[in-house]
């Protein structure tokens, strides 16, 4: 079952999202299926369409770079790299035309039937917001 989840997880992260495949989004999720990111919560199909709408209108050439993947069960944990190039508007954000960097995000998929039911998403927002020119950058460390 772990090895199954896995695939579908990662078809979720290389097909749907890498590839900007926005019509599968009802072969990699449950129809009620419930999205917390930094943004806010998502539910259903329509959640899940509007969070990939989002994220491919301001980076149309994002990715999601895996650097770990962990399946036990119906669970499935992976940490990820988001890369892209802020050409539209993000949300109340018009484009800046940056290129950003995001180490360290994180999620945990439920999967049930072999499709995501529940996704929790984390990533550093204000890193984000920094890199776009939004929030000021953090001042350097002091070296002692």
């Amino acid at each position: 079952m772990a090895e199954q989840n896995e695939t579908a997880v990662r078809r979720m992260i290389e097909d749907h999202w890498n590839k900007k495949q926005f019509e599968l989004v009802n072969e990699v999720f449950l129809p009620n299926v419930s999205i917390h990111t930094p943004d806010g919560t998502l539910g259903g199909l329509e959640g899940a369409s509007f969070l990939l709408q989002a994220y491919a209108t301001a980076f149309p050439d994002f990715r999601l770079d895996v650097e770990d993947l962990l399946a036990a069960g119906e669970e499935v944990a992976f940490r990820w790299t988001f890369t892209g190039t802020q050409s539209g508007a993000l949300g109340a954000i018009p484009a800046t035309s940056r290129q950003v960097r995001i180490p360290g995000c994180i999620a945990i998929a439920r999967l049930s039937s072999g499709k995501v039911e529940r996704l929790d998403m984390s990533w550093d927002r204000y890193e984000l917001m920094q890199q776009l020119g939004v929030l000021p950058a953090a001042a350097p460390a002091a070296q002692v």
